[in-house]
């Protein structure tokens, strides 16, 4: 405990912003999905970035901001109120990545194990899973692909 709180202490204020945003991103797209009150790609639709042009050019250049962003939503999300899916992860790091121009492309993949369906939501940038097996889709068969995040 001491070393996590000495550990948070230590955080720059831009790294405070960044975990503080995408906790409350996480407990937005949380509440957004359990209430029923809009659609999946109505919630998709609001959290696209709108003021920077996503950049397909150039993608070994982002896998540094890729690594860090998602290095804290993991981190807001472990240290939130519930356990946060990884629909609820992978939309939040979208929107952080779109926001640094960075277009990434959400993954729904499902498997049937036994009598059990299993769904998996993960994110791709140039089709490379961010965070994931890269034989993630020989595990989930790819159920969707959502659309880009288009200006």
């Amino acid at each position: 405990m001491k070393h996590k709180l000495v550990k948070a202490l230590s955080l720059s204020r831009g790294e405070w912003w960044l975990l503080t945003r995408a906790w409350i991103l996480l407990l937005l797209v949380d509440v957004g999905l359990r209430s029923g009150m809009m659609s999946f790609r109505r919630l998709q639709k609001i959290l696209a970035p709108k003021s920077r042009t996503l950049d397909k050019s150039q993608p070994e250049d982002a896998w540094g901001a890729i690594r860090r962003l998602r290095r804290w939503v993991d981190i807001a999300a472990r240290y939130h109120l519930y356990p946060m899916t990884c629909l609820r992860r992978s939309l939040v790091l979208q929107r952080l990545l779109g926001q640094q121009g960075i277009a990434a492309d959400l993954q729904i993949g499902v498997r049937k194990e036994e009598e059990n369906l299993d769904a998996h939501a993960w994110l791709e940038y140039h089709g490379q899973p961010i965070g994931e097996s890269e034989h993630i889709t020989g595990y989930f068969a790819p159920l969707a692909t959502t659309l880009e995040t288009k200006q």
